[in-house]
């Protein structure tokens, strides 16, 4: 109980526009999460502390999620943490998608993500509610929701080859303060600025491995003339072929930015078999489910704030092959069930945790 009290005295100081009751039941839900390390809801009502009986513990959860609370709250903590007043910023994000199955229902979470001090928060997220790619309005649906706190500053969009198109390249390109770089197939045309076409498969069929090519404002697609873009063209020492289409001016620099894109991919580990087991959740609605992200975005920063302060105390062994032995959000994130579990003795501990993550400073 103690952990809750110090959580919600935080809470409550950090999120004025939420009731009482639901700072509550957050600060016996975040640190429940951190515990069990499952979103599965009987379970976190069988471990999270309260008077009730664990089903009423388990209808309240339920209640919650079904309550239609924006994901605003968590979206701004996000940004309050990663954004410091009047210090202008760079931010990198990341557009991808995950995909499970839960019977026959297709769970499909189409996020963008925030990338942070090798780190990647989802900051905001839509259920697609199918399988198979997102299409362009889905995309624009997502984008405009996050473009409302987004707008302010400079960013860059990492995404892989799904997130291609006329439609979609023409929207990014008409957001101001947006740059992106966006792997695209090989199997299309480009035109170059004198105006004659070539195949991009024969484009870079000689592209010897090891090696790159960039050709500045070329028009990509047929019968197109709104997508112009810089084009940077890459074949690995394994002989992997990566296009990459930018509006960047360093394009020397476009490729290294690129392959932070895999960050994403290690946050949604975090959410699903390394951490949270995302797909043992029985919520399939939508909204329910984008909440309940909201929920695990935040605990997944609170997991990096504390294990990127661990490391500046204790540093991370770097192994051989030049990888960390851990990384910062699983770090932060056992010592945070480290302090929760050993509460009486580890409380300075944990509300210092607090602090890092709700405090203003």
């Amino acid at each position: 109980m103690r952990s809750i009290h110090t959580l919600k005295k935080h809470l409550a100081q950090a999120v004025g526009s939420l009731s009482a009751h639901r700072i509550d039941l957050l600060s016996r839900l975040i640190p429940t999460f951190l515990v069990v390390r499952s979103v599965n809801l009987m379970k976190v009502a069988t471990a999270m502390p309260g008077p009730a009986t664990k089903m009423s513990r388990y209808r309240r959860l339920q209640r919650f999620f079904s309550s239609g609370l924006s994901t605003a709250v968590f979206t701004e903590l996000i940004l309050k943490k990663v954004i410091k007043p009047g210090k202008p910023l760079f931010l990198t994000l990341t557009l991808d998608r995950t995909h499970w199955k839960l019977g026959q229902t297709d769970l499909n979470l189409l996020c963008l993500g925030l990338l942070h001090q090798d780190g990647s928060i989802p900051l905001e997220s839509v259920s697609l509610g199918k399988a198979g790619n997102s299409n362009t309005k889905e995309r624009k649906k997502l984008f405009r929701k996050a473009w409302r706190y987004l707008k302010d500053y400079s960013c860059c969009l990492l995404a892989d080859r799904e997130f291609v198109g006329i439609e979609w390249l023409s929207f990014l390109l008409g957001l101001p303060g947006l740059e992106f770089i966006i792997r695209i197939r090989c199997d299309g045309w480009i035109t170059f600025p004198n105006g004659k076409k070539r195949a991009l498969s024969l484009l870079v069929r000689n592209l010897h491995k090891g090696k790159t090519r960039i050709y500045e404002n070329v028009i990509l697609y047929e019968q197109s003339d709104k997508v112009r873009v810089h084009l940077v063209c890459h074949r690995s020492q394994k002989g992997e072929l990566v296009l990459l289409a930018t509006h960047r001016s360093d394009l020397e620099q476009v490729l290294d930015l690129y392959k932070t894109r895999w960050l994403i991919e290690t946050a949604f580990g975090f959410l699903k078999s390394k951490g949270f087991d995302l797909e043992e959740t029985h919520l399939t609605k939508p909204k329910r489910i984008q909440l309940l992200m909201g929920v695990l975005s935040l605990t997944l920063l609170w997991g990096l704030l504390v294990g990127i302060e661990a490391h500046q105390h204790k540093p991370i062994t770097v192994k051989k092959h030049g990888r960390k032995a851990i990384s910062f959000v699983r770090l932060g994130l056992d010592h945070l069930q480290d302090a929760i579990t050993n509460i009486d003795d580890q409380w300075k501990e944990f509300r210092h945790y607090c602090r890092i993550l709700l405090s203003c400073t």
